[in-house]
């Protein structure tokens, strides 16, 4: 990961920090700790916090953090809502003490006016001549007398790695309901309860307490599973029955508005020769233009048809079919679309539906987003897969690692279109080099 984007999920994770939360982070780089305070006060202050932050040495740099972002740090001290708290005055503090000033800090908030407080603590104060075990007492004790949760405020403790042994962090990890980890606040699963971890038996049922909650862990993963499948077999069943309608919906436009348009025509143009035999021009000009209604109207409703479940699906196959598809975007769209692949391709009904639908999907992302010129279809029948792929030559997108969160619906109903027939599908894209969809589907779900 590179340094630029490492900064960023850094700020992102603290930015989404909410009241009532007490959290540590992590970090083996002076710019990451920099980058997290800065940005945890900056929301502080925007939010009209009490902002406090106990230091190392990083103040000047967190105040010049700050200022790059336009935040008016100096105007929030000289205001009393940005205080720094030094190592040199931490020194003088036990853990207890700490934990009274802590306490003091959030009480006094709301009563000075403040909508909340937060505190960045940067945890290397405690190293000279502190008692390790004070410090995780001190945490444990900061959850045990929920002093966040009571007034609605936030703790950030910040660990340096390079500079903490790996027991003490572990212990950090286990005395905090949330950890920041790269750009998301995680609900710590290996939390463990302060009362339990503050009794004096604790290390006889510390074991204990780590196999129950392997065991609570499989048990939410097996239920994750099962609730997965079951919103995939409620999603293919819709898939079903949404082909099924599409069917039975173009089966009826064509045998009954289909045949009406087709009769009012035969009427129209009796209508037209008759009133061309008795010589009335206003009518036979009616005539033709009720004629060109009725065709349109035929065209318009053969288009639906087609687009709600092309015939030829059914009767020539796939390829045949996306052919024809791609000739009627090009004409609606000016999109050059290419189709390559074997016309005899084996593939069983539902494969060749989920893939026509994939590629009427794909075509109307390109229409609508990629500003491309062209695009290109492609079956091919691998030894042991079918590999179909839909790429344009348009404008791409920058891959993004929380992509997934916000991908729309027409990226996640190709998606599970594919995952119904057994199949899976990525997209490759690039700022200004187009996007790739390839979806590949097992010899053995054909």
């Amino acid at each position: 990961m590179d340094a630029v984007n490492r900064l960023e999920k850094a700020r992102k994770a603290v930015e989404g920090l909410n009241p009532a939360v007490h959290a540590c982070a992590f970090y083996d780089e002076r710019d990451v700790e920099i980058t997290m305070a800065a940005a945890y006060v900056g929301a502080g202050l925007a939010r009209r916090e009490l902002c406090i932050c106990i230091v190392d040495d990083g103040r000047e740099r967190i105040l010049e953090a700050l200022a790059s972002d336009g935040v008016d740090a100096e105007g929030a001290m000289r205001d009393g809502r940005l205080l720094f708290f030094n190592k040199q005055l931490a020194r003088q503090f036990t853990t207890l003490d700490m934990l009274a000033k802590i306490r003091e800090w959030t009480e006094g908030a709301r009563k000075a006016g403040h909508s909340g407080c937060r505190i960045s603590g940067e945890m290397t104060w405690t190293l000279d001549g502190g008692d390790l075990k004070e410090l995780a007492e001190f945490e444990a004790r900061l959850s045990l007398n929920q002093v966040y949760e009571s007034h609605a405020c936030i703790g950030l403790c910040q660990f340096d790695v390079r500079r903490f042994t790996p027991e003490l962090l572990r212990e950090m990890i286990m005395l905090h309901p949330f950890v920041v980890v790269e750009d998301r606040v995680c609900r710590n699963p290996y939390f463990v309860p302060p009362a339990r971890y503050l009794s004096r038996d604790w290390p006889k049922h510390e074991t204990d307490w780590m196999l129950t909650n392997l065991e609570q862990l499989e048990a939410a993963q097996e239920s994750l599973q099962a609730s997965e499948q079951g919103l995939r077999s409620l999603a293919r069943r819709l898939v079903d029955l949404q082909e099924n309608e599409r069917r039975a919906l173009a089966r009826e436009l064509h045998d009954r508005v289909g045949q009406s348009l087709t009769a009012m025509r035969i009427n129209m143009e009796l209508i037209r020769t008759r009133a061309a035999e008795h010589g009335d021009a206003d009518v036979r000009a009616r005539a033709d233009d009720s004629i060109h209604l009725v065709e349109s109207t035929f065209k318009a409703v053969q288009d639906v048809m087609y687009d709600l479940r092309p015939p030829m699906l059914d009767e020539y196959g796939l390829v045949p079919s996306l052919k024809w598809y791609a000739r009627q975007f090009t004409e609606r769209t000016g999109i050059q679309v290419e189709v390559g692949g074997a016309d005899d391709c084996p593939c069983d009904a539902d494969v060749e539906t989920a893939l026509f639908r994939i590629a009427q999907e794909a075509l109307t992302n390109v229409a609508r987003h990629a500003h491309a010129r062209s695009a290109r279809i492609d079956l091919r029948d691998a030894p042991d897969e079918v590999v179909f792929t839909v790429e344009d030559d348009g404008a791409g997108f920058e891959p993004a690692p929380d992509r997934t969160a916000r991908t729309g619906y027409g990226l996640i109903t190709m998606r599970e279109r594919a995952a119904a027939v057994k199949g899976t599908l990525e997209t490759k894209s690039e700022r200004g080099r187009g996007t790739r969809i390839t979806v590949k589907i097992p010899r053995s779900a054909k």
